[in-house]
């Protein structure tokens, strides 16, 4: 029983990690400009992003958002850690008292639990041009003052994805909860 316990709690670190180091959303803006002199319309990318967890701790602490940085490394990376490790830790201390107290930090850990969701919802936030999986299209129609008889089109096209890293960190978040109250339940028994 004990190895299907551990088992079972490594799957919140098996979660975790692809969560904070996959891409956790990609977004795309290409404008395509179409000139009545040019016989085909050109599509330039003007910005492409795609970010992990991780990698967006490491940009906020190069622009000098330490505050922020490290309360998203905080919420997403070492808490979750630390509430696996004391689980995984729970598991395996003979002493009934010890046990005990590991659950109750894992407890109050676990209140703390909504912040790496609170995480996730920032960059659903970031996310909200998204429109159903399509690409929200800007038009604009204008001639060039310069030359008043071309006639210049441009359509902005901007498109935001959820990555990999987004369903396993969800997953991670959704099995942590989960898994703390199965053992939270096998510990008072």
């Amino acid at each position: 029983m004990k190895g299907v316990v551990v088992a079972l709690t490594l799957v919140n670190f098996i979660l975790l990690v692809p969560g904070v180091t996959q891409p956790i959303y990609s977004v795309h803006i290409a404008t395509e400009v179409q000139a009545s002199i040019i016989p085909d319309p050109v599509e330039v990318t003007v910005y492409e992003q795609t970010r992990s967890i991780l990698g967006t701790v490491a940009e906020l602490w190069e622009s000098a958002d330490y505050l922020v940085s490290f309360l998203i490394l905080l919420f997403s990376v070492i808490v979750p850690v630390a509430k696996g490790g004391m689980l995984l830790t729970s598991i395996f201390v003979t002493t009934e008292a010890l046990k005990q107290r590991l659950v109750q930090v894992v407890d109050v850990i676990g209140k703390w639990s909504m912040a790496d969701v609170f995480v996730v919802a920032i960059f659903l936030a970031y996310l909200a041009t998204r429109d159903q999986g399509q690409s929200n299209q800007f038009s604009v129609e204008a001639p060039l003052p310069l030359l008043p008889d071309i006639e210049v089109a441009m359509e902005t096209h901007l498109t935001s994805t959820l990555g990999p890293g987004f369903y396993y960190f969800l997953g991670y978040c959704l099995f942590s909860v989960f898994w703390a109250q199965v053992l939270r339940y096998r510990l008072r028994a």
